[in-house]
């Protein structure tokens, strides 16, 4: 089994189909911005198969530049709010939200280091430390071109944010610090 970085094909798949769901225009121009091999990579992956990360840190960069940060960051929450109902997430979601309810972004926030593991490999390790309106989340062991990148954590940082689609909580989630392997995150929201 290889130890480089990989990212689960499908969730990068469901990226390209966020971006085309905004604008067809745009994902075209996304996927015209990469480069051929990564495009090809992407387009012929099964969807339970593994994609370097490095293709992924690609087409978000790409899109980015294209799009914004404001439209990309909306996007890519979009992508792991819907992925919460696919196949590779729905068990553990349904599972969570019947443990822990669904109204405490506290209490969801325990298992996303196992929704990381699920859609990630040798990609680093993800904690959290929670309280009671706010959350610091690390990622610690990155490879390099994830913890240099700051539009992918910027895209990250966006789809943590997922989870307020989940709780109906509002709420934020800002990328602190990235760099050297890791990269921090703070998460805040009203209390009821």
């Amino acid at each position: 089994m290889s130890q480089r970085p990989r990212i689960l094909a499908s969730f990068v798949h469901g990226t390209l189909e966020a971006i085309d769901c905004m604008d067809g225009d745009l994902g075209r121009a996304v996927r015209d911005a990469l480069k051929p091999e990564t495009r090809d990579a992407i387009e012929n992956a099964w969807a339970a198969s593994w994609l370097p990360i490095g293709h992924d840190v690609e087409l978000t960069e790409a899109f980015f530049a294209l799009a914004g940060r404001e439209r990309a960051c909306r996007a890519m929450r979009s992508n792991l709010a819907s992925t919460f109902q696919k196949p590779i997430l729905r068990p553990l979601v349904e599972g969570a939200l019947r443990i822990f309810g669904s109204h405490d972004p506290r209490k969801l926030l325990r298992w996303a280091p196992r929704a990381w593991s699920l859609l990630f490999r040798n990609v680093g390790e993800m904690s959290a430390e929670i309280g009671l309106d706010r959350a610091t989340v690390e990622l610690l062991d990155l490879p390099p071109e994830v913890a240099d990148s700051r539009e992918y954590l910027l895209g990250t940082a966006a789809a943590i944010s997922a989870i307020y689609d989940l709780t109906g909580f509002e709420g934020t989630c800002e990328l602190l610090e990235h760099g050297d392997g890791k990269a921090c995150f703070e998460l805040h929201w009203q209390v009821r």
